[in-house]
């Protein structure tokens, strides 16, 4: 199990939880209600340049761009490629 921030581009993840952030108590709750559910399948589209900052994602048919510190609250693991 990785972090979403940590995340290879382009290969599928599921969700296997969203974690909190002491930093910002309301963090998970916010991803959760976008989406960010245990079991949903996710994949990173692409990164910012410079330094890979935001992130934007694909869960389910949504796309969201998600700053470094959210996507690292959200584990994930990877998906085998026949399971996609």
């Amino acid at each position: 199990m990785q972090s979403l921030d940590r995340a290879e581009q382009g290969r599928q993840y599921q969700v296997r939880e969203v974690a909190d952030d002491p930093r910002v108590p309301e963090r998970a709750r916010q991803l959760e209600e976008i989406g960010f559910l245990p079991g949903e399948h996710v994949m990173v589209m692409t990164r910012g340049f410079p330094g890979g900052d935001p992130l934007v994602v694909r869960i389910g048919q949504s796309t969201f761009a998600l700053r470094g510190a959210e996507a690292a609250c959200v584990h994930v693991e990877a998906v085998a490629a026949g399971n996609a």
